[in-house]
């Protein structure tokens, strides 16, 4: 990415000593992926419960084969006010030379390692091929937190660009099925004009601006170029399962991803036409990583997403309509007369009866003319199975919301 996540000179890394660096490490750690990772406190030496190090995590690398290595990391901070020499790290190094168990031991600190340090390690690496000593100072570790940005928001918030907070977003939806909350959605859309987007950190706004935010205030899809926005069905489509994995290991809400589709779909139709989005959905489920998607994964991932699209346009149509009589059933009154904001977006629904009493009069002519006749339904209210009569039910979308968007 062309845009800095991280302004190095906001982190106050003179004065990131003992716990601070320590906590700053573990939240670095778990943004890379460790697992089993343990903070350890107390004090330093052979005689102490530790043994030297700060924090211990686990790290599993896979094979060409595709079989699983563990490698055991232990870590030592060095909070430092000047260059940290020889004698400060040989008995952390001694300390662990004497534990089979560990392959990797990260020295990290806030300042730097003096000339003498390198070379001392460096020496007696060459005789101790296990374990492998890595010094990481100042400028390693500036590295490493703008490739983690996560870990950074935790502690030192200002120390992100407005780049770096897009990217957290993107890692909360995508790695932690958590939502980004209002505050940062709004910090976000005040600077859209700076921002890169990426198609993953485009979906995790919209979801998170179902879950927390307000749809209707930033129509972030309606915001992007056609580019973006298809690349962002796309990606969102193929990776929907993970996504859906994730939430529900997480033991997260669906809702709000399956209205970031929904709210997906209809703007791409609006832009680009039915057609184009109805071939993009069938390619992607005709080459979903390289296979054909069986047909009742195709309705798994299609049917909530289509229902809900369907479902909200319904309730935008019919609530001043003279031939359908119907209770919403799933948007709100707030959210249908805003509705047709989003293609310039949706809010928090209240909780509803699912039952739904709805009422035709064949007698009353269509406004739009999709209903016409004593014997044929209106297309968007009686649609059945709508997932599976994608073309129909696209086209159908298109038509209405053009018709609805010339009237405005």
């Amino acid at each position: 990415m062309s845009k800095e996540l991280i302004l190095p000179s906001e982190i106050p890394w003179d004065d990131i000593k003992g716990s601070e660096l320590e906590e700053l490490l573990y939240w670095l750690f778990e943004s890379m992926g460790a697992k089993d990772l343990e903070w350890r406190k107390g004090g330093k030496g052979p005689g102490t419960a530790d043994q030297g190090r700060d924090i211990e995590c686990t790290f599993y690398t896979s094979s060409p084969e595709g079989e699983l290595t563990k490698q055991k990391w232990w870590v030592e901070a060095k909070g430092r006010s000047s260059t940290v020499d020889p004698s400060s790290i040989k008995e952390s190094i001694l300390n662990v030379a004497g534990s089979n168990d560990i392959d990797v031991l990260v020295i990290a600190t806030n300042a730097q390692f003096s000339n003498p340090t390198r070379d001392w390690v460096k020496e007696w690496q060459k005789t101790h091929k296990s374990p492998v000593i890595k010094l990481w100072e100042r400028s390693c570790l500036e590295r490493m937190v703008s490739k983690h940005p996560l870990a950074v928001i935790r502690l030192f918030t200002k120390a992100l660009s407005a780049q770096g907070k897009l990217e957290v977003a993107r890692t909360k939806l995508w790695n932690y099925a958590t939502f980004t909350d209002r505050p940062h959605l709004a910090e976000l859309w005040r600077v859209k004009s700076e921002l890169v987007f990426e198609q993953g950190a485009l979906f995790a706004l919209i979801a998170s601006e179902m879950a927390n935010g307000d749809i209707t205030k930033r129509s972030w899809a309606a915001y992007t170029t056609n580019e973006v926005l298809l690349l962002c069905v796309l990606y969102s489509l193929t990776n929907s399962f993970y996504l859906f994995f994730r939430i529900s290991e997480a033991g997260a809400r669906q809702e709000p991803v399956i209205k970031a589709f929904s709210y997906l779909l209809l703007v791409a139709v609006h832009r680009a036409g039915a057609k184009t989005v109805l071939t993009l959905i069938n390619n992607i489920f005709d080459d979903f990583h390289g296979k054909k998607l069986p047909s009742e994964l195709r309705k798994f991932i299609l049917e909530p997403v289509i229902n809900t699209l369907t479902g909200e346009i319904r309730d935008v149509c019919t609530h001043d309509c003279s031939r359908i009589s119907t209770d919403p059933s799933i948007l709100t009154k707030p959210e249908i007369k805003d509705y047709w904001k989003r293609l310039r977006l949706a809010g928090d629904e209240e909780e509803k009866d699912d039952r739904i009493l709805t009422i035709e009069c064949f007698s009353n002519p269509c406004r739009f003319g999709i209903a016409t006749g004593d014997k044929k339904h209106c297309p968007i209210c009686f649609l059945e199975n709508p997932e599976m009569k994608l073309s129909k039910t696209l086209k159908t979308v298109e038509t209405l919301t053009k018709a609805h968007m010339s009237s405005a």
